[in-house]
């Protein structure tokens, strides 16, 4: 069996940062002094990755240009997309009013052009270690998605409650569902969060494996992207006191896919520490471990530039 090439890093970097209080994915980290992005752009070289497409919004264009594309290896080339909530298949509906950023399946949707091949999509404020790019990299050619997981444990944070997807697995590591579980956080030694399914809190296993948003694709996503914006915001089912709340994400895609039963969803788990900045106090933390892992030479090709 063959294996993917994969070649293209796409990166999500449009958020607002509410909880972290600013754009976290211009906030630099470690020795080096660079985004988590970089960072991770770092290990998608390393991999074979050729090309690195950024999706963002207007406002951060230029502080994208002159903070992180400006200062890439040159091994790799870039391009920027914006997400534009106007850019949508013909026959959705939005009320004028509309404000709020569609999600994160409809960010990738605004991508379609600038991404060829199979490729990966991670999420700027979030470092995802060098395992992850070196399993995608070995996908085999017959999955049309994937995902890297990661143990439960790995991804929580010590100054408050977080948000993950909860993977449900096959026998073959194929995905079956994900579940979205809030507020995780450890409790007396004990890690528990809250299932949006259900009203009580339930007890986590530390190795459950969830979903931080590392994804990979090939062209066969974008027709389901358009099938799935269309459900969500098709002008004769969506309601005007809902339209500004209606959001379509990557896991819903993933439902898309799961449902027709032809293109089951790979799942590889990453040994590797996830993490990220989802509160300021998150950032000591960072810039220990990226420190770190500079210092073991992780990222030279970063300290070169």
């Amino acid at each position: 069996m063959t294996n993917s090439k994969v070649e293209t890093l796409v990166i999500l970097a449009a958020g607002r940062g509410s909880r972290f209080g600013g754009a976290k994915q211009f906030h630099p980290f470690g020795r080096l002094k660079k985004t988590l992005m970089e960072y991770n752009i770092c290990h998608a070289i390393k991999n074979g990755f050729k090309e690195v497409v950024f999706i963002t919004q207007q406002i951060h264009g230029e502080q994208l240009i002159s903070q992180v594309i400006n200062h890439l290896p040159t091994q790799i080339t870039s391009s920027i997309v914006f997400q534009n909530i106007t850019d949508l298949p013909e026959g959705c509906f939005l009320a004028d009013s509309r404000e709020k950023p569609l999600g994160t399946a409809h960010a990738l949707w605004c991508a379609r052009d600038a991404i060829k091949g199979n490729f990966v999509v991670i999420n700027a404020d979030d470092y995802y270690g060098q395992q992850a790019f070196a399993l995608i990299s070995a996908i085999p050619e017959n999955y049309s998605s994937a995902i890297v997981a990661y143990q439960l444990t790995k991804t929580l944070s010590e100054n408050g409650g977080v948000n993950r997807g909860i993977c449900q697995l096959s026998e073959n590591n194929e995905l079956l569902a994900l579940s979205e579980c809030e507020n995780i956080q450890q409790v007396d030694h004990k890690i528990r969060g809250e299932l949006s399914s259900i009203t009580d809190d339930i007890e986590l296993n530390e190795n459950t494996l969830v979903s931080m948003n590392f994804w990979y694709f090939n062209q066969q996503i974008f027709p389901l992207l358009k099938q799935l914006l269309l459900n969500t915001f098709k002008s004769d089912s969506i309601q005007l006191d809902s339209a500004d709340k209606k959001e379509c994400y990557l896991p819903d895609v993933i439902a898309l896919l799961n449902n027709n039963g032809e293109h089951p969803t790979k799942v590889l788990t990453s040994h590797d520490a996830w993490f990220g900045v989802t509160y300021a106090a998150d950032s000591d933390n960072v810039n220990n471990k990226l420190t770190g892992l500079a210092d073991r030479g992780l990222f030279s090709a970063l300290s070169q530039n």
